[in-house]
């Protein structure tokens, strides 16, 4: 079975560019618009990444962050945090409620696919 990348982004071109790109690595994607459905998403595709965008409407990846580790969901998930801003004290924030890697937009595919595969590995062809 392949390793499943959840990503939320509100986005949907952006959405459609990661998928194609992880997916030609050898990843299974799933993709959310609405960050509300996080929950029921990562219950039904056991991802083994996430990747969350943090200025969403209606929630923001800080608060998704929040809300995982209230209810005590993604503890053992990786997550990486995608984001135009570049600041280092959203950078400390991050890395505070659990997030292994905070990268920012523009963003070159190849660096993408790096921090990806130094959190989780693709799967074989046929696996």
């Amino acid at each position: 079975m392949k390793n499943t990348i959840l990503i939320i982004d509100d986005d949907s071109n952006l959405l459609k560019t990661l998928s194609d790109i992880l997916e030609n690595e050898g990843y299974r994607v799933v993709t959310l618009v609405d960050p509300s459905r996080a929950e029921e998403f990562i219950a039904k595709h056991s991802p083994s990444l996430l990747i969350i965008d943090i200025f969403m409407p209606v929630r923001s990846g800080f608060n998704l962050m929040e809300d995982f580790r209230r209810d005590g969901l993604c503890e053992d998930i990786p997550k990486i945090f995608l984001t135009c801003l570049d600041d280092d004290i959203e950078r400390m924030t991050a890395r505070a409620c659990g997030v292994e890697r905070y990268l920012t937009k523009p963003f070159s595919p190849e660096h993408i696919i790096d921090c990806v595969k130094e959190l989780i590995t693709p799967e074989s062809p046929g696996d």
